[in-house]
């Protein structure tokens, strides 16, 4: 579903990643994992469209993407919910999500997705129609998702969904993921929730500045001394 081959991608002056290959296959949740600033983020954007890819290759089911705009990348259902919500604040939760569904593919889906969002997020009915803005973060993590799923991806991109959050509410936000997953969308999800996050993958990834420095099954990751060691503090 989702290959990328030998990627590199510079911020200015500054190479970020640095020849990474990953991949996702379809219906798989797939774990990227690792320290802020190790380049999760910027691959992330970069495969969505977001960055400066100066070598290496995307593909989407088959297509080569790299270079396309993210617009071209949405259409085609490769669909991100970056760090940090970028929510409109003063619209209303239903407006918020119904913005999700802008592409044409999606808008055609609308009235069904919208349904599935509240059946995923119940809590975001019976808000529908408060300012995003008054929404406590855990909330508001549960409007960026759905704002991701009413474009009706084949593959959601999560960039941290957990950051900040309650370990109530970082426990829903991973049931969510699981439902997503059971739908048959493919999830590649950047998380520093270690434990959690291999509870529901199939495989993960580790970067460290810009590289791949350890890839396997979940499995394997939560078996590893070293994943172990470094992340889970065993």
């Amino acid at each position: 579903m989702l290959n990328i081959t030998d990627l590199h991608v510079r911020i200015g002056n500054l190479k970020i990643i640095q020849g990474v290959s990953l991949r996702a296959e379809d219906g798989e949740i797939v774990s990227l994992m690792g320290a802020n600033g190790s380049g999760k983020t910027t691959l992330m954007r970069a495969v969505s469209g977001l960055g400066h890819i100066t070598g290496g290759k995307v593909e989407f089911q088959g297509e080569d993407i790299t270079g396309w705009s993210s617009e071209k990348i949405v259409e085609a259902g490769l669909i991100q919910v970056p760090e940090g919500r970028r929510l409109f604040p003063l619209m209303s939760v239903r407006e918020n999500l119904e913005i999700g569904a802008h592409n044409r593919r999606a808008r055609e889906k609308e009235k069904d997705s919208l349904e599935y969002v509240y059946s995923v997020f119940p809590d975001l009915k019976d808000i529908s129609g408060q300012p995003a803005g008054d929404l406590s973060g855990g909330q508001q993590q549960m409007v960026a998702i759905g704002r991701g799923m009413m474009a009706d991806p084949k593959m959601l991109i999560l960039d941290e969904p957990s950051i900040g959050l309650s370990p109530i509410m970082t426990q829903k936000v991973f049931e969510a993921v699981k439902e997503i997953h059971r739908k048959g969308t493919a999830v590649l999800i950047a998380e520093q929730n270690i434990a959690d996050v291999l509870e529901i993958a199939d495989r993960a990834y580790v970067m460290e500045q810009g590289l791949i420095r350890l890839s396997g099954t979940a499995k394997e990751m939560l078996d590893s001394s070293r994943i172990r060691k470094m992340y889970l503090g065993m």
